[in-house]
């Protein structure tokens, strides 16, 4: 029977830039109730060998490829069975497709880390890469400018970013991740872990299980709204609301009187229907390019179910 599990790809260790042992990451993660963890350190393999059954997680490898000055373009790699070098190309566009192919080549899921951070990544460059098919429409930790520059100018938004790429026909996923750094202080001038997770639907929690599913798009990103289950088709999505997410391991009190508001978004980021319901649904018309949805609470949490094209 399918289920959901909790896992979080982007995490950094003293391995690279992190304040905290490999050990002391994983910990927090388990004392947390994740499912599976990526710890993605910048150009380094980190590996622990005790074991996932003793720790109680699953522990996927993983990297952050990273490219720095001119082009600053961090990639994640999920599941590679070895390093990956960085290359840097001759342009944005050929240093983010060398890498893919890269990552591709050991046996690894390719995610765009934070687009906006030093504002290095477009949508037409996201367009552009054929093989590239997941970014990170949150990312959790300092400087990533997800919200774009609020209007001030011509850097889009993450959200703005999904929307125009899917518009173009392109489908990518978006993902949710920590990219925490600092485990000792916790304060919002450090990147700290617990803001932002996928939920991957899958048979069991094993890699090759999620990572299939993952690799599906059989997963939504939050940030701390979670859904018990979802039907998408050709002629309906619907879903509802989990008011008691205790039960899929966050560890907050009920929730029991926030609002919640969904919003099914279309092609150039239209708002095609918007509800407060706690089980929503939206009939499918037919003449939509895709829907994907956002859900928001009063808590100032977010969660973002990935697009379906009509």
């Amino acid at each position: 029977m399918n289920q959901w599990y909790k896992g979080n790809i982007h995490t950094h260790t003293n391995e690279s830039d992190g304040d905290s042992d490999p050990e002391v990451v994983v910990d927090y993660f388990v004392e947390s109730n994740y499912d599976f963890l990526v710890l993605s350190d910048h150009n380094h393999l980190t590996i622990l060998d005790y074991g996932e059954n003793e720790l109680g997680i699953l522990l996927i490898p993983g990297e952050e490829v990273t490219v720095r000055e001119p082009f600053n373009i961090h990639l994640g790699a999920i599941g590679i069975d070895s390093y990956v070098e960085p290359i840097y190309g001759t342009d944005s566009f050929d240093t983010i497709k060398s890498n893919v192919e890269a990552i591709e080549t050991a046996n690894g899921i390719a995610i765009l880390n934070h687009p906006n951070f030093r504002w290095a990544v477009n949508d037409e460059l996201i367009k552009n890469v054929d093989r590239l098919k997941f970014f990170e429409v949150f990312n959790g930790g300092t400087h990533s400018n997800d919200l774009g520059d609020l209007g001030e100018g011509e850097r889009k938004s993450t959200e703005n970013i999904w929307d125009l790429v899917l518009s173009s026909e392109k489908m990518i996923y978006g993902v949710a991740a920590d990219d925490s750094h600092h485990y000792k202080y916790f304060h919002p001038s450090f990147s700290n872990p617990g803001r932002g997770c996928v939920m991957v639907k899958a048979e069991s929690n094993n890699q090759d299980d999620i990572l299939n599913n993952f690799s599906k798009g059989n997963f939504y990103s939050s940030t701390g709204i979670y859904i018990s289950d979802f039907l998408m088709n050709k002629n309906e999505i619907s879903f509802d609301i989990d008011l008691d997410p205790i039960k899929i391991h966050f560890q907050t009190p009920k929730i029991s009187d926030a609002v919640f508001k969904t919003q099914f978004i279309g092609n150039n980021g239209i708002i095609l229907d918007e509800t407060f319901d706690l089980s929503p649904s939206y009939k499918i018309k037919g003449t939509e390019k895709y829907v994907r949805v956002v859900i928001s609470n009063s808590d100032g949490f977010k969660a973002w179910l990935q697009p379906y094209f009509i």
